[in-house]
């Protein structure tokens, strides 16, 4: 029983042991660039993924050639649920040409907002960051409606709750200072306005020699991506807080197939954020600003958020998601759009 004892004590005191044990320090290294240096985290910190975005942005889109603009909020609301959660009326009751678009009466008003949290008091803010335009409604001086979504064929008539798009309607008289078709608007519904209203700034890319791009290890999950590739151009642009380095990656055709982003603080030279934008099926990397004329922009960098860092985006076109706007801190955060993209 001693023994049973002693050997019970000996398993405890070298559990205790190891408990005490501290992990080795994260090592740093340092990077040489133009006499100074900048500073990478260890690996462990390069391979943290997304985060889940912390805000529900939406996007707005015209109404063909009429006088609305329409606010999609179904990538927050369960349109496959059974009667007893959608908020539509029966359909197959309905005129096909007034199924296309249709206001949602009262009682499926109330079951559209409550299923996706909204309260009539809140407010629609809707921005443009290019013109810095700012327009809010009251949600309770909004329509909410339900719009056939373009992929849903005549042919499916009765159409099932899925093919819609349920949302709120805007006239477009209240929009006429925004970017034609609202590429650059963004759409919040909530209390308070998140937005700074602080005008986001153009990156006007510079081309840099390849010693002047920091040397920074690619990450594992990166390095498959680019295995077939070699680096092209390099590219650089400053603000007074940061410095954004790009680099390109072609395929043996010369053909671009990749970016990489590194953004470093100007005052400290750490690089804050890491990130690739690769061709897939489903995303090609977009062109850079101005490359396609002096109208084009693309990538925009600046204080979007009152309560959030800076951000940084406009790297990627999107065919199947929604495209994404980069936090510029250790976070990582990224902030995917509820765009209503379908395939």
């Amino acid at each position: 029983m001693k023994v049973k004892t002693y050997a019970l004590l000996a398993a405890i005191l070298l559990l205790v042991s190891a408990c005490d044990k501290k992990p080795p320090p994260k090592t740093t290294k340092s990077l040489v660039y133009k006499n100074t240096e900048i500073k990478t985290d260890s690996i462990q910190e390069e391979e943290q993924e997304p985060r889940k975005e912390s805000i529900n942005l939406f996007t707005l889109m015209p109404k063909d050639s009429t006088d609305i603009a329409f606010v999609s909020m179904s990538d927050i609301y369960n349109l496959d649920g059974g009667n007893d959660t959608v908020a539509m009326p029966i359909i197959a009751k309905m005129d096909k040409k007034a199924a296309e678009y249709f206001l949602l009466e009262n009682k499926y008003r109330k079951k559209f907002l409550s299923q996706t949290h909204i309260s009539e008091y809140d407010s629609l803010f809707v921005y443009d960051y290019a013109k810095n335009k700012l327009a809010s409604f009251p949600v309770k001086s909004l329509k909410t409606t339900a719009m056939i979504n373009g992929y849903a064929s005549s042919e499916d008539f009765p159409y099932s709750p899925s093919d819609y798009m349920l949302g709120f309607e805007i006239n477009k008289k209240h929009l006429n200072e925004f970017s034609e078709y609202y590429r650059d608007a963004l759409v919040y519904v909530g209390k308070e306005n998140p937005f700074a209203k602080e005008r986001l700034t153009p990156i006007a890319w510079k081309k840099i020699t390849a010693k002047e791009y920091p040397s920074r290890p690619v990450k594992k999950e990166d390095q498959r991506l680019l295995k077939k590739t070699v680096p092209g151009n390099t590219y650089s642009f400053k603000t007074n807080s940061y410095q954004y380095f790009l680099q390109n990656y072609v395929d043996n055709r010369k053909n671009l197939y990749a970016r990489r982003l590194l953004v470093v603080d100007s005052n400290t030279k750490d690089i804050i954020i890491e990130k690739l934008y690769s061709q897939s099926e489903g995303t090609s990397p977009s062109p850079l600003n101005y490359e396609e004329g002096e109208d084009t922009v693309n990538q925009w960098t600046g204080k979007l958020f009152k309560d959030k860092p800076q951000v940084v985006f406009g790297f990627l076109y999107e065919s199947f998601g929604c495209p994404g706007i980069s936090i510029i801190d250790k976070s990582n955060e990224e902030i995917y759009l509820q765009c209503d993209n379908r395939h």
